[in-house]
């Protein structure tokens, strides 16, 4: 590490790199309220520096000091050569806003300010907020926290966290909680696992964020995956976009804090972000290929497995390698619970199996060796070749007790364990099939497994996260297949609506707001008075539907504003039915007139839905319909615009796809229709931010089409929302 005075000239910076890269990456580090005292934080970072064999100048600050840890001190920040890249900001809150613009004055580029106090502590923190904010958009300077742990690059030694030892690797890490690192790095640790590349701790997001440190570290050459921790995002939108372009080249997987509703009052108190609504923020993260995890000590394993292992090539399944069965029983059955299927090894496959384990062996898969390694380990290595060569398998999972043969039975059998684990690594790269081990020693000092680790093999002791990682590779493989055909989720340009209404808009106008983008609702007829009802429901030839126009009434069918099977003979009769019963509900009630619609064929209610998220933007839902919705909250979402194939995805993850197709005496209805309808939704609400609500509830699908019941819009004054 380079002293001030050693760093001689003026500019210590030169570079076309952007103030994020070097924030991220920097090359220069000055310490703002560096400190002589060792419990103090501007100490013990350049402690922490010195630790990690950060090898670029570093200037410590402070008006009143001389030399710090063999380091000359700068008196001023106006005092510090030109063109820093960073300055880690060891100071009060209060003196925040002011630093920041003295290190811009002078060329520096970004700041990691360490300092309590902001939008987290409520209104109390309100006025700070707004000037550090003021501050970061009058300077420029990139900002990490405020409220943060710091970050750190672990291969240049940039530690501005002061976490000790921690193993250089291929995980990078962004979270707002420096708990979540600490359980990251010792998860990590406890595991074996892969090392760490970067880690950003965002603290309040008062500027850089997520969707910027995902990318730029996705960027990266010693990233191999990033790993999140959030609890609640400032542009969810952004973020999409961002995990999207990122997860081409590099896997991202998500751990959220604040789901359930008192988790995200303790987000709001912890770090003064808001979390929105869990179901449309799994729907949309896992949308943009974002592997989500739902355990914290799943969080290190599984990007530390994907940082190293090449994904499943869709349309190849899982092969499980088992000494002994109810190990293999345990990992087919987790497997399955979480949709992954095994491989149908082909006959061949298990005929060569059974010459090479014998015949008390089960090579149906699961493959279980029934005792023919416990004289012989090696013969792990010869079984899994076989597997690797089926054109079947795209994934090895070895259960069981590898590794630990030469503990279990003979001292003798090390050398074999050796050598099998060195073949092992030689065939995942010449078949090209990742291998996963699975294995009670895992938790053992044990040298093949030390081999298979430090060829990208994740050896691991529990069945459940072994199959998790699984599942994780079989995502990322079937994502990376299909990412031409899937959305960029970059939001369009806006398009301007004929109307310039807002509110709740009455159904003939939202029914021509919807027919006016192209999407077709079926026949329909606005009547102003009993004979025009009449007149179309003669006219349809057919029962038809009489629902009341009034701009006092929203839920129609609570107050007898809908008849249903009306015929010629009847129009009228129900008509004044219709009238009678609203005026008896709402006396003052405007009547404007009676929407006139075919009654539908029998099928299936759906529910067609859209809204303008506050985090994600515009997001599409589609579920069960009518009356079900509540009952049986089989929603899901996406954010728009989206493809035909993944509204598609979107179709089968509801308990509703499984009567589309026929089932028993239901209709068969045309799926590629529904997801075009869907994406077209997705379309309009996407090119139309003042839409704030769209409903087509429900929706009657049938074998003759797609029939929306109701249409029901609200519009808003245009904003741009989550598209900035």
């Amino acid at each position: 590490m380079s002293t001030a005075s050693e760093s001689g000239p003026a500019v210590v910076t030169a570079s076309d790199r952007t103030p994020l890269e070097r924030l991220l990456d920097p090359r220069s580090i000055a310490i703002v309220g560096a400190s002589t005292n060792p419990t103090k934080r501007g100490y013990q970072a350049i402690r922490a520096l010195q630790q990690a064999g950060y090898e670029y100048p570093v200037y410590p600050v402070n008006p009143k000091a001389t030399e710090i840890l063999g380091l000359d001190v700068v008196g001023s920040v106006d005092d510090l050569p030109y063109g820093v890249d960073v300055a880690l900001i060891a100071l009060p809150g209060t003196a925040v806003p002011d630093v920041l613009r003295r290190c811009s004055a002078v060329g520096i580029s970004g700041a990691v300010v360490l300092a309590n106090g902001f939008k987290e502590t409520g209104d109390s923190g309100a006025d700070l907020d707004a000037a550090l904010t003021a501050a970061i958009a009058e300077t420029g300077v990139r900002v990490i926290g405020p409220n943060t742990s710091g970050m750190f690059n672990v291969s240049s030694g940039a530690n501005l966290v002061g976490l000790q030892d921690v193993p250089t690797g291929p995980i990078s890490v962004v979270t707002q909680s420096g708990n979540m690192l600490l359980s990251l790095v010792n998860d990590n640790r406890a595991l074996r696992g892969p090392g760490f590349h970067a880690y950003v701790g965002l603290g309040n997001q008062a500027d850089v964020r997520y969707d910027e440190c995902v990318a730029e570290l996705a960027r990266h050459t010693g990233t191999g995956a990033v790993a999140v921790h959030s609890e609640g995002l400032t542009d969810g939108r952004a973020f999409l976009i961002a995990a999207a372009q990122a997860v081409l080249e590099k896997p991202v997987v998500m751990l959220r804090g604040g789901r359930s509703e008192i988790g995200q009052r303790t987000a709001l108190s912890h770090t003064g972000s808001v979390a929105g609504s869990d179901a449309v923020a799994t729907a949309v993260l896992r949308q943009a290929g974002v592997e989500l995890v739902d355990r914290s000590d799943e969080l290190a394993i599984v990007t530390g497995a994907l940082a190293n292992t090449a994904p499943i090539v869709q349309g190849r399944k899982v092969a499980i390698l088992s000494d002994g069965g109810g190990h293999a029983t345990l990992a087919a059955d987790a497997l399955t619970a979480h949709g992954i299927e095994l491989a149908e090894i082909s006959a061949h496959t298990q005929h060569t199996l059974r010459d090479l384990l014998g015949a008390p062996a089960a090579v149906v898969n699961p493959v279980d060796v029934a005792g023919a390694t416990d004289a012989d380990p090696t013969v792990f290595a010869d079984a899994v070749e076989i597997l690797m060569k089926d054109p079947a398998v795209g994934l090895v999972l070895i259960v069981g007790l590898f590794g630990g043969y030469h503990l279990r039975f003979d001292a003798s059998m090390k050398a074999d364990e050796d050598s099998s684990a060195d073949r092992l690594l030689a065939l995942t790269t010449s078949h090209e099939v990742p291998l996963l081990v699975q294995s009670c020693y895992a938790a053992d000092a044990v040298s093949s497994h030390d081999r298979l680790r430090a060829g990208g093999v994740t050896v691991i002791s529990s069945i459940d996260h072994a199959v998790r990682i699984v599942a994780a590779l079989d995502a990322r493989g079937r994502r990376l297949a299909t990412a031409p055909q899937r959305s960029a989720l970059a939001l369009p340009t806006t398009q301007t609506l004929a109307t310039h209404e807002t509110g709740i808009l009455e159904e003939p106008a939202a029914r021509a707001l919807v027919e006016a983008a192209g999407i077709d609702i079926g026949r329909w007829t606005f009547a102003r008075t009993a004979e025009e009802v009449e007149s179309a429901v003669t006219d349809y030839g057919r029962p038809c539907a009489l629902k009341i126009v009034s701009p006092q009434v929203v839920h129609k069918s609570d107050v007898g504003g809908v008849q249903l099977n009306a015929v010629a003979d009847t129009a009228r009769q129900q008509v004044e039915a219709i009238l009678d019963a609203v005026t008896a509900h709402i006396a003052d009630a405007e009547i404007h007139g009676i929407v006139v619609t075919p009654m539908a064929d029998k099928g299936i209610e759906l529910l067609v839905g859209a809204t303008q998220d506050p985090i994600f933007g515009p997001i599409v839902a589609f579920g069960s319909g009518g009356v079900m919705v509540e009952a049986l909250r089989d929603v899901t979402f996406r954010a728009a615009p989206f493809t035909e194939l993944e509204a598609h995805e979107m179709i089968e993850e509801t308990i509703t796809s499984r009567l589309l197709d026929g089932y028993r005496h239901l209709p068969a209805v045309d799926r590629t229709a529904l997801a075009r309808l869907l994406v077209r939704i997705g379309d309009l609400i996407a090119e139309h931010p003042e839409i704030a609500e769209l409903d087509l509830n429900p929706v009657i699908a049938s074998s003759t089409g797609l029939v929306p019941v109701d249409v029901r819009v609200i519009l808003t004054e245009p904003t741009d929302g989550a598209r900035s």
